[in-house]
């Protein structure tokens, strides 16, 4: 029997390394599960799982998004809750006693600290943090919080008197300086998020139909300015009022300022109506971002991933081919070995 020749050699050792090829690429993307690994193995399918991927990072980001609002405006709804809490117990608690000819000077006293303990609760409250974020701080959201009393007791937000805040046409709030000048609130501006509405800019600012408002005006939550009859439309300052009624014992101001408190509870009730619809709403977007990642994880996964039947066969197949490229070789070489040695 003759020596193998360099071509037989060659031929036999290009099956066997096919051969071990076939079983590491098998065993690579069963241990993987993705068919491919580069794009260049499958260009068409490649392009699709870029596309796919992408478009799947956008819809966790939004996702992440409305769930961290949702969160968010849960600790809103019950701050205001609380606060709401606040307002019905003076109404139909502390002012109906406070008011009744029965309660003495003394008993008037001890209803304005309890007034005046809710209402630095309330402060507080206005202040509440979610996180590092100031719930009700606008775009002031992480500096400092946006509302403390002044030196005179009266309540302030960003710095400015907030008896002194008025509305502007187009919703924002402004003050008057010394020259009688609209000046802007600092740090009162709205705050978006993209949630999947196709967000778009408008020059520097974002269109707000294409995104979700996560910032609050603390005006708007606590009241700001004065009615047409000169009381203030802030909580903080009405209930300042109806300590400083009480200890006085005037009866006819306290009257006025139950009126007050109503009207506020009132607009609390709206406001937190006004977030269930908001978390109602988030629910669904979320509902239909989680169909969505769901829906691009699965088209990734078809573009890419494995049949773990077909490659168990593959495999087992592979094992075949190897084995019979051994069997070859052992009765090609050594054979021819032999014979060369004699």
């Amino acid at each position: 029997m003759r020596v193998a020749d360099s071509t037989t050699s060659r031929n036999y050792l290009k099956y066997l390394n096919k051969a071990k090829y076939d079983i590491a690429q098998t065993t690579k993307r069963i241990a993987s599960g993705n068919r491919f690994t580069a794009i260049s193995e499958d260009v068409s399918a490649g392009t699709k799982v870029l596309r796919s991927r992408m478009d799947l990072y956008k819809a966790e980001k939004q996702l992440d998004n409305v769930q961290s609002i949702n969160d968010e405006l849960t600790t809103t709804e019950a701050t205001l809750t609380t606060m709401n809490d606040i307002l019905a117990e003076v109404h139909s608690a502390k002012l109906v006693k406070g008011m009744s000819e029965s309660t003495g000077e003394s008993g008037r006293v001890a209803i304005a600290n309890e007034i005046k303990a809710l209402k630095e609760q309330v402060l507080s409250l206005a202040n509440t943090k979610y996180g590092k974020k100031f719930l009700f701080g606008g775009s002031n959201a992480s500096f400092s919080a946006p509302f403390a009393a002044n030196n005179a007791g009266e309540l302030t937000y960003n710095g400015i008197k907030v008896d002194d805040i008025e509305q502007d046409t187009d919703g924002s709030f402004f003050y008057r300086d010394a020259l009688d000048a609209k000046r802007p609130i600092p740090r009162d501006d709205d705050v978006y998020m993209d949630i999947g509405l196709g967000l778009r800019m408008q020059g520097t600012d974002t269109d707000g139909e294409t995104a979700f408002k996560i910032s609050y005006s603390g005006l708007q939550i606590l009241g700001f300015g004065k009615d047409a009859d000169g009381n203030s439309n802030n909580i903080y300052t009405v209930l300042n009022d109806i300590e400083a009624a009480l200890r006085s014992g005037d009866m006819d101001k306290l009257g006025e300022l139950d009126n007050q408190i109503v009207k506020l509870s009132d607009k609390f009730l709206g406001n937190i109506t006004e977030i269930g619809a908001k978390t109602s709403y988030l629910d669904v977007m979320e509902t239909r971002l989680t169909n969505e990642t769901d829906a691009y994880k699965s088209r990734i996964d078809r573009l890419m991933g494995t049949d773990d039947a077909e490659e168990a066969s593959t495999q087992t197949m592979n094992d075949y081919v190897l084995k019979a490229v051994l069997q070859m070789g052992a009765n090609i070489l050594p054979a021819s070995l032999l014979d060369y040695l004699r």
